[in-house]
């Protein structure tokens, strides 16, 4: 690896982009009734128009890991926000569901190369302390998607439209994008792959990881993409309410993000994903099974939500230590893949079967998530230093 000084800008840049990433995919719930009285599409189109184009994010995120190998990943994160910037100005400016579901490409495959780029670079920045470092890395998302949250539910109380929301949101990312150019950071350089050497793809734990993952996102960023809609339908509570129940979602999803790390640092990775994810599945399953009375209750799990994610993917590049970019752009692509099928599968149900029966898939895919995350401790169980 070439070894490169990483400039405090460069590492408050990294951080800010983990901030701002939530105001555009953690809100989305909160505009899809706006989408469809807008446009006068149905759950299932919104849902068909957010796994059609997913598709595309995921054949980008496959490739991520090639793109950092050849580009690095300071190129492959400024790529990421190029395509965010262009999604969210053609998405802000159409006026045709059509344009609108064009401009969804670039935001999905902006989001899903930084999400590939930023996973690998932490590990090469904070080395040694990979996994306290990712889980406040991933601090940030907490913190950005609790502001996001309340802050559009107030503006759209004030009247403000989502697409001047959305623009804004853009000069947001522009203004980082220019000052990227004064950033330095440490480039993962490709390894030969020795004679006789298995593949990454080959290695069934790469699988394993990449389900545990996917169905947790989902049940994850269910909160965000269907809660909102599910408030309002079931109990018909307006969208200001449902970012509300959201804001608290994410503000303590924030707090277990920042404390997170140094818990697990003391008390082992996997056996504090397994305990949580038990916590955060009970947690929503009463408050989507008990409904209206209990509804904080699915806002107080975000706090059990918050280590799973950041703490799982730094145990990547210590279990896949061949290709640690690779490993992490397919299990990025699974998890895409999971999450998008799983939404395809809720806005359906959500009209064919209603929101009260619908809104269960979120903990039966935690509870998925759960088995697998189980099994991965079984099985790397020997390998004590890497689930340190």
């Amino acid at each position: 690896m070439k070894e490169t000084k990483v400039n405090k800008l460069g590492v408050f840049l990294l951080f800010t982009l983990m901030f701002l990433a939530p105001f555009i995919e953690n809100t989305r719930g909160i505009f899809i009734p706006i989408f469809k009285e807008d446009f006068s599409v149905s759950n299932t189109a919104i849902s068909s128009m957010i796994t059609g184009v997913s598709l595309a994010g995921m054949a980008v995120t496959f490739i991520g890991g090639a793109l950092i190998e050849k580009l690095g990943q300071k190129k492959t994160v400024l790529l990421g926000i190029l395509c965010l910037i262009l999604g969210m100005v053609l998405q802000a400016l159409s006026n045709s569901y059509f344009m609108f579901f064009v401009g969804f490409i670039p935001i999905i495959a902006g989001l899903n190369i930084y999400s590939v780029a930023s996973n690998t670079m932490v590990p090469l920045i904070f080395v040694g302390s990979s996994t306290l470092a990712m889980n406040l890395f991933h601090f940030m998302y907490g913190a950005g998607s609790t502001v996001s949250q309340n802050a559009i539910g107030v503006l759209l109380d004030y009247g403000i439209t989502w697409r001047s929301i959305y623009l804004f949101i853009a000069v947001l990312y522009v203004i980082v994008l220019l000052a990227f150019k004064f950033t330095r950071f440490p480039d993962k350089q490709r390894v030969p792959v020795k004679e006789g050497e298995v593949s990454v793809f080959k290695n069934p734990m790469l699988y394993v990881f990449g389900a545990a993952l996917g169905f947790y996102v989902f049940a994850e960023q269910g909160m965000s993409l269907w809660l909102p809609n599910y408030l309002k339908e079931a109990f018909g509570l307006r969208e200001s309410i449902g970012a509300r129940y959201l804001g608290a979602f994410f503000l303590l999803f924030a707090v277990g993000r920042l404390l997170g790390g140094f818990i697990v640092q003391k008390t082992g990775v996997m056996r504090t994903v397994i305990f949580t994810e038990i916590a955060a599945l009970l947690l929503l399953f009463i408050g989507v099974f008990f409904g209206n009375s209990y509804l904080f209750v699915i806002s107080i799990s975000g706090l059990f939500f918050s280590i799973v994610f950041p703490s799982t993917m730094s145990l990547v590049s210590k279990i896949f230590k061949e290709r640690p970019g690779m490993a992490t752009g397919f299990i990025m692509t699974m998890v895409a893949f999971i999450l998008n099928s799983m939404n395809l599968l809720m806005g359906i149900l959500m009209d064919e079967i209603g929101p009260r029966l619908a809104i269960f898939l979120l903990p039966l895919s935690m509870g998925i998530s759960l088995c697998l995350m189980i099994f991965i401790r079984i099985k790397t169980k020997s390998d004590e230093t890497a689930l340190q």
